[in-house]
């Protein structure tokens, strides 16, 4: 793992945050949407009571 460098000089400061790595807008777009559709996704299964791991089991004791 790399050391952590504390940057002092502003100079430096630039020219670090100018190399950072840049996601383009038709990435971000795919990203959300992703989100959204896996959000969708699980609130759809909230609601049915199911999970990827099966339906929901009910707590010991609690009557529906």
């Amino acid at each position: 793992m790399a050391k952590i460098k504390i940057l002092t000089d502003p100079a430096e400061i630039l020219k670090a945050r100018l190399n950072q790595p840049h996601m383009s807008l038709e990435y971000l777009l795919e990203q959300t949407e992703r989100h959204r559709h896996a959000s969708e996704e699980f609130s759809k299964a909230v609601r049915n009571g199911t999970s990827k791991y099966g339906p929901k089991k009910e707590a010991a004791g609690v009557i529906p």
